[in-house]
């Protein structure tokens, strides 16, 4: 690949502090969170979103759990 080509960026998904884009020429995926960016590849984002949707489950059952003190209540996730 030739680092000095412009790439194509798609972006999939997102807004201005989290989004996915993507680069349809060379298979690149780049998940940006606020000013950190990760880049990888399709099997690893697919992975990821497996990975954080079972934290999503895993949070939702402790928070129920918990008593809903201000100090123990951890916030809603998305």
């Amino acid at each position: 690949m030739n680092s000095n080509k412009r790439h194509k960026k798609v972006c999939l998904s997102g807004n201005d502090e989290c989004r996915v884009v993507f680069c349809p020429d060379c298979g690149t995926l780049e998940i940006n969170l606020g000013e950190h960016t990760v880049r990888t590849n399709t099997e690893s984002l697919h992975l990821l979103s497996s990975v954080l949707n079972h934290a999503k489950v895993q949070l939702a059952q402790m928070q129920n759990k918990l008593p809903a003190t201000p100090s123990m209540r951890l916030g809603r996730v998305h």
